[in-house]
């Protein structure tokens, strides 16, 4: 057994994202460049992989092993030996023709036939065999996969997700395109992923979490044999931990005061909704901003102030004072199309220069009507699908297909840091590209972008700059939907609920002086 655990990627605070293309860069300059056998590194993911095996199902007594004849497959050929000499019953059932196992694939399957091991075909496997002292292991495709799965393959998987087995992917699982996240057709969900060399930018994003399980991941010693193969290759994306982000905000000291804070506006609140400024102002106020003030219909003022009495409500006719008063602006939620809503957001075009502005909702809208807009380093966009489409002038599928693509293309457009929401959202200020891994389904519901919206417009107003604003308060955001969502699940997540949990969050990063406060 293993001499010490081996943890999942979600303890890790800072993983870097990869391409299939990329990762097989990767691949190939640490076996041309570095003289690392490919033979060798295969056979250090099986072992790998077998560790893991070992400590997440220490219960089972049989275990089926699906092989294609790719490289895949003779990462599976090796992990059926060490299950074999341990005493376990294995089986492999080999997807496509013996005589097209290829490469290093076919000196681990020789391997495993010199030790009389049991090879059949996949189409000849029965659901029924397993059972919930199985373990099934899919190392039927790697990360190249590019077409959808075979009907009769996609029928056989299926079958094999209605039984009791656990179920363990070889680098991916079967059917996950590496690079968008989306299924290709079909993907045997696993309970948990043995990936190498790379973190693959997928496994984050989109369908990936649903059925990757817990991912565990190896460099295959490359990080300390060969670490400078990982500077030759530049990664798609980072992924930092919202322990990372919150660290910019620093100490407070004990002489800080509501001025030192940052003051942030918001603008929105438009007949009828009344809601969606009162989520972005609640969680504006819970962000840690010095003061909170609110632009919006005049009959809403009195409810505003009333419900959270920190807030500051003012009638639109003090728009453009308010804006060159402000440390940072937000505006959008619940802004809606009309006269009103255009003044308004006219009037946030014209905020001095260095004032950062987030905009969102119809604000977004809006700004496809405005010819004259022009690109500013500090303005955070958050649209969400429907809206990034609109910017773009395409379809939903066609963001959705390729998120980087998409979320570069906005920031071309229209400059600033782009935060293209979503499962995996991303966060891109023309250099840089950030996914965030937390949040979850329950996230779904009307008010979780006002929620956003407002956080990070408190965050802008404290210093931070633009981008780790945008990091921050999306990590912070999600955090919260996670941390409500392990205590009392996801149905029901209330939008408002997140903001009531942000200093618990942060608690380990922001420490207060232990001292009188200011006021």
């Amino acid at each position: 057994m293993l001499s010490q655990p081996i943890s999942p990627t979600t303890t890790q605070d800072s993983i870097r994202l990869y391409s299939a293309e990329q990762s097989k860069q990767l691949d190939q300059t640490a076996i041309h460049q570095h003289a690392i056998p490919s033979l060798l590194l295969m056979k250090r993911a099986a072992w790998f992989s077998w560790q893991v095996i070992q400590q997440q199902t220490p219960n089972i007594d049989k275990i089926i092993i699906l092989c294609g004849t790719g490289n895949n497959g003779g990462d599976g050929f090796m992990i059926a030996q060490y299950a074999k000499l341990a005493g376990l019953e294995t089986t492999v059932y080999l997807y496509g023709a013996e005589d097209k196992i290829a490469n290093d694939a076919k000196q681990t399957y020789r391997e495993w036939q010199a030790i009389h091991g049991l090879t059949l075909p996949l189409e000849t496997l029965d659901a029924n065999e397993a059972d919930q002292h199985t373990l099934i292991v899919d190392a039927l495709f790697g990360t190249g996969l590019t077409r959808k799965l075979k009907p009769s393959l996609v029928k056989i998987l299926k079958k094999l997700a209605h039984t009791d087995a656990a179920v363990c992917a070889v680098d991916i699982p079967s059917g996950l395109q590496t690079d968008s996240g989306l299924i290709l057709g079909y993907a045997l969900p696993a309970d948990f992923t043995c990936t190498f060399i790379t973190h693959k930018f997928g496994f984050y994003c989109q369908q990936g979490p649903d059925v990757c399980g817990e991912i565990f991941f190896s460099d295959l010693n490359l990080s300390s044999k060969a670490p400078e193969v990982f500077g030759e290759v530049p990664q798609l994306a980072h992924s930092h931990s919202l322990k990372h982000w919150s660290q910019q905000l620093g100490k407070r000291t004990s002489a800080s005061h509501k001025g030192i804070q940052g003051s942030a506006l918001l603008l929105g609140g438009n007949h009828s909704m009344l809601g969606a400024i009162q989520l972005a102002a609640g969680a504006a106020i819970k962000s840690g901003c010095g003061l909170c003030k609110v632009i919006s219909r005049s009959e809403h003022l009195a409810i505003i102030t009333g419900q959270q009495p920190e807030i500051m409500s003012y009638h639109d006719a003090n728009s453009e004072a308010l804006i060159q008063q402000a440390s940072a602006v937000g505006i959008g939620p619940g802004l809606g199309t009309d006269e009103w809503a255009q003044n308004l957001f006219r009037h946030s075009l014209h905020k001095p220069q260095q004032t950062p502005l987030v905009i969102d909702a119809d604000a977004l809208n809006l700004l496809l009507e405005h010819s004259s807009w022009q690109k500013q380093d500090n303005i955070v966009y958050t649209p969400h699908l429907g809206e990034a489409a609109r910017l773009l002038e395409c379809t939903v599928e066609e963001i959705q297909q390729d998120r980087v693509v998409a979320i570069k293309s906005l920031q071309q457009k229209y400059g600033g840091i782009f935060i293209l929401k979503g499962n995996g959202t991303l966060i891109f200020d023309g250099e840089n590209l950030e996914l965030c891994r937390a949040g979850n389904p329950g996230m779904a519901i009307g008010g979780m972008g006002d929620v956003l919206t407002g956080t990070i417009t408190a965050l802008l107003a404290q210093g931070l700059t633009p981008f780790s604003a945008a990091c921050l308060g999306v990590n912070l955001h999600a955090g919260a939907a996670d941390r409500i969502a392990q205590q009392k699940g996801q149905v029901g997540l209330l939008p408002s609920e997140l903001g009531l949990v942000y200093s618990k969050l942060l608690a380990d990063s922001i420490t207060t002086a232990k001292s009188r406060s200011s006021f």
